[in-house]
Formats: structure tokens, C-alpha cells, sequence
């Protein structure tokens, strides 16, 4: 199954730098200009879970409803948007201790591999099965990749004690800081709204911190669902994020709520 949900497009997509997000569950692509941080086109499909034998059929199938995946760009950015991913101190590069906490974490897996790459505040490790790697990138030749963490956790403007989640299709991202240093980036897959605020107060328990800490979301949260209604209810420092008309470069951006290209805006690379 593939659903194209968002189709959004400025008149200038010349020279562009594309980027695109492969969750689980869904297919995001956007572009944007050197040194220019405008959301020039965004393209947002909702798909089934795939693996390496189907990813090819899956980015061919997008090919045929996407404008941005068929038209000439300056360079590509690939970025996997998977649970198993995790966030260790910079120090911690022994490949023996990286693969331990794998598997701990996630079992044993013999036919994936793990990438790493740092950020300022930690290194990011993320493993993908080694058929699904290979098909992406016979799929997107010359392209870069990484895992969504990196440009995500480069992006937050950070301000003391703060939780910043994220939510897409099915699942939600949630990281938090205590005095700017990262304690903790999740990504959650959710049946309901519980679900959510459960494990958001369990982290606030947790890792100790006070119930007014600021807790800023983004991503595809409608303000009239029982989602945001138990969230805004239950998390007293509860807020949404809003982009300014200056990000984008297009007026149909904004016909949407603004907080849903949150997470988009601001990747740096």
C-alpha cells in the first residue's frame, strides 16, 4: 500500500539538494538550496513496513506519483528513520562495545550492519539490515546516508531542561536535555494516546525531571485529536512548535499547520 498525503511544491526547484526519510511506515521528501534553510517542495507518502526483498518495488512505485524523486537535483540526502538506533557517549567507538548494546537492545541480528556517525552531543549508531542498505543505494546512486537522529539532534535549539517530540505515522521520537546535555532519543511506535503520555511521564520520572519542563512537539499531531487534547491536558509544559512563513518558500505551505515540517525545517548537513 502507498499513499500520497502531501504534495507541495515552489516555482523555483532548480539546483535543489534533495532529502529523503524512509521511516517504517512512511516516505517523506523535501528539498531545499544551498545556504538557503526554505522548504522549497515537501512530498509525503504513508506506506507498509518493508524490508530489503520490497524496497525497490516501494521506491519505484513512489517514482510514479513523485515529482521530486524524478527531476534532476544538485546532490542527495538519504536518511533511515528506524527504532533500532541508539545514542552512546562520543568516546564509546569500540566496535565490540557499540555491537554488545545491540544486541542487548534489539537481539542478535547476522544479516545487518552498524553505522555510527557523532553529532555535538553523542554518537549516533543505527542498524539496518544489510539487503535493505545495499537496494537503497543501487536505488539512489551517489547518494549520502545517515540516520534521521543526526540532523534532528543537530537542529534543536536548546534552552536548559527540555523534551522535544516528534510524532509520524504510528510512532513518535522523543529526546530529552538536562542543562543542554542529551540524556536520552527514543523512537516509540503507539496504539493511542496513553501510550504516548505514559511513556512520556515515565522519562519525566525517570530521568528526574520537574513536571513543568517544557515539552516542545512537532510533526503530524492534529490540535483536534484525543491525542493532543490528553497531551496539552495531562503535560504541563506541553507546547507546540511554529515555524515562520520565512521557512518556506511556498504559500500552500501554509494551508497546513505549520508544527507538521517541524521536523523537516531545520535538518542540517
Amino acid at each position: 500500500m502507498l499513499q500520497k498525503t502531501y504534495s507541495i511544491y515552489s516555482d523555483d526547484l532548480n539546483d535543489v539538494q534533495l532529502f529523503i526519510e524512509a521511516g517504517k511506515y512512511h516516505i517523506a521528501c523535501w528539498c531545499k538550496k544551498e545556504n538557503d534553510d526554505k522548504l522549497r517542495a515537501f512530498e509525503f507518502f504513508l506506506c507498509d513496513d518493508y524490508t530489503g526483498e520490497n524496497i525497490e518495488e516501494l521506491i519505484d512505485n513512489t517514482r510514479l506519483f513523485s515529482r521530486l524523486l524524478t527531476m534532476p537535483v544538485a546532490c542527495t540526502n538519504f536518511f533511515w528513520h528506524n527504532d533500532e538506533v541508539l545514542c552512546l557517549p562520543d568516546e564509546k567507538k569500540d566496535n565490540d562495545f557499540v555491537k554488545a548494546n545491540f544486541e542487548l537492545m534489539f537481539g542478535n541480528s547476522i544479516n545487518s550492519k552498524i553505522f555510527s556517525a557523532s553529532t555535538a552531543q553523542c554518537m549516533v549508531a543505527w542498524r539496518i539490515e544489510n539487503q535493505l542498505q545495499y537496494m537503497a543505494q543501487q536505488c539512489f546512486r551517489g547518494a549520502v546516508f545517515n540516520h534521521q537522529y543526526l540532523p534532528l539532534l543537530s537542529s534543536l535549539k536548546l534552552s536548559g531542561n527540555a523534551f522535544y517530540l516528534f510524532f509520524y505515522p504510528y510512532y513518535f521520537t522523543l529526546t530529552a536535555f538536562k542543562e543542554n546535555k542529551l540524556q536520552f532519543a527514543q523512537t516509540k511506535k503507539y496504539n493511542s494516546a496513553e501510550d504516548v503520555l505514559y511513556f512520556v511521564l515515565n522519562s519525566c520520572k525517570q530521568y528526574d525531571f520537574e513536571k513543568n519542563t517544557n515539552i516542545f512537539c512537532g510533526g503530524f499531531i492534529d490540535e483536534k485529536s484525543k491525542l493532543y487534547e490528553m497531551l496539552y491536558q495531562y503535560l504541563e509544559g506541553f507546547q507546540l512548535l511554529k515555524a515562520d512563513a520565512t521557512d518556506f518558500a511556498s504559500a500552500e505551505f501554509t494551508e497546513y499547520s505549520s508544527h507538521y515540517f517541524i521536523p523537516y525545517i531545520n535538518y542540517e548537513v
